[in-house]
């Protein structure tokens, strides 16, 4: 029975962006009747658990290839509260859902994360990971560089996170299966020897525009490659990328306004997003107002935002219904994620002019606007304040759920 690997780094600890794509794709292959197993491969966040935090945001089947080397990595949370009576210089304490210890932040920087006991410590002065299990240190880490290098107790050897990726899948994967990983920068070479060597088939799926110079993303001549723009395959053939849609559409909804002034903009908002133009914008059109899911801008705090701008920081699912409109500001946008979600749910979609994704919805949707500048984005605004007739967005039709099912089954053949 063939089988289906995401390979991720870090744990995710939020659903935007790469996240959302990968829940999406695990419904998928839950609908068509393969496993699907997400492989996670170091930690860009320390989370109190990440059993707790991987299931809370809907992840079924995973394994973390580093984590995992302990024997009591799964073990449930049960060190009480009073336990943090008893160490110096505590500067805070994050608790697993029931109430028990899950991180230690000390005062010098030093983490450490428990479940039924120590887990693993991290040093970041040092630059060092280590790893407990029940007999004691199971491995220790350089952490120094972007990939980690691990000397394992057990067998003295000295393995990069990309050679314990390579580990697992070698004793769990068949070269029957199928594996996927989401837009790294780069591609280490033991990743890539692993795969040619054990003619396993990886498919390397890009988010961004790879066309976009200011992107410096390129596509990979040793694997198969995977984009998030129909336009993207159209532009660069077939036989080079192949188009899967990172999310998809259980339903469209169709909904007309007499006004649109209840707005909301979704993200984790780097300087592509160019959220800030939304909050300014707003703060010249004060009968309307937006609500920011994610984070805010650089530069911007919630308590210095217009009055009609809200800050709801990230939520596990993005209450489209309570609004009108959705906004994006962004500089690039290869399938907009969030834009498909607001449409489904019977938003109007005031998008950016920008290429691939959201000048290609409003060009088969008469009812997504653009903008190409503040001064125009600030009069659309005003014009959905009047009185008027303005259908909801409907381009999220493209991609419903079984329009999914169908591409992944012809992309990657699984059956």
């Amino acid at each position: 029975m063939v089988k289906v690997f995401t390979i991720k780094e870090g744990v995710p600890c939020r659903i935007y962006g790469f996240e959302r794509s990968q829940l999406a794709r695990q419904d998928i292959f839950e609908e068509i009747g393969i496993e699907h197993r997400l492989v996670v491969t170091n930690f860009d966040e320390f989370v109190p658990n990440f059993v707790e935090t991987l299931e809370s945001l809907g992840f079924k089947n995973f394994y973390h290839v580093i984590l995992e080397k302990s024997n009591i990595a799964r073990d449930k949370p049960c060190v009480d509260g009073k336990f943090v009576e008893t160490l110096e210089n505590v500067a805070a304490v994050e608790y697993t859902k029931e109430g028990f210890v899950g991180l230690v932040f000390y005062k010098d920087g030093i983490i450490e994360c428990y479940t039924s006991q120590l887990l693993y410590k991290y040093a970041p002065k040092e630059h060092k990971f280590i790893l407990y299990g029940k007999e004691g240190v199971v491995l220790e880490g350089d952490v120094s560089e972007n990939y980690h290098q691990y000397h394992v107790r057990k067998t003295d050897e000295i393995l990069s996170q990309w050679q314990l990726v390579s580990e697992y899948l070698a004793e769990n994967s068949t070269t029957n299966d199928k594996f996927i990983i989401d837009m790294i920068n780069e591609y280490p070479l033991q990743l890539r020897k692993f795969f040619q060597n054990t003619r396993r088939e990886l498919f390397a799926y890009t988010h961004y525009d790879i066309l976009a110079p200011f992107m410096k993303f390129v596509l990979q001549g040793w694997c198969k490659n995977i984009v998030a723009s129909p336009i993207l395959e159209e532009r660069l053939g077939s036989d080079r990328v192949r188009f899967l849609p990172p999310v998809y559409a259980e339903e469209v909804k169709d909904k007309t306004y007499t006004k649109v002034k209840d707005w909301c903009i979704v993200g984790n908002m780097t300087i592509i997003k160019k959220c800030e133009l939304a909050i300014e914008a707003f703060r010249r059109t004060p009968e309307s107002t937006i609500t920011i899911y994610g984070s805010l801008p650089e530069g911007y705090k919630k308590d210095n935002l217009p009055e009609n701008v809200r800050f709801a920081g990230f939520v596990k699912e993005v209450p489209y219904e309570k609004h009108e409109g959705y906004i994006s500001c962004s500089l690039s946008e290869c399938f907009a994620n969030a834009a498909v979600e607001a449409s489904s749910k019977g938003l109007v979609c005031l998008l950016s002019n920008v290429d691939l994704a959201h000048s290609y919805y409003a060009s088969i949707c008469e009812n997504t606007k653009t903008f190409n500048s503040f001064e125009e984005l600030v009069i659309l605004l005003k014009k959905y304040q009047e009185e008027g007739e303005y259908p909801s967005s409907t381009f999220a039709n493209e991609y419903t759920r079984q329009k999914a099912v169908d591409a992944y089954m012809e992309v990657l053949k699984v059956k």
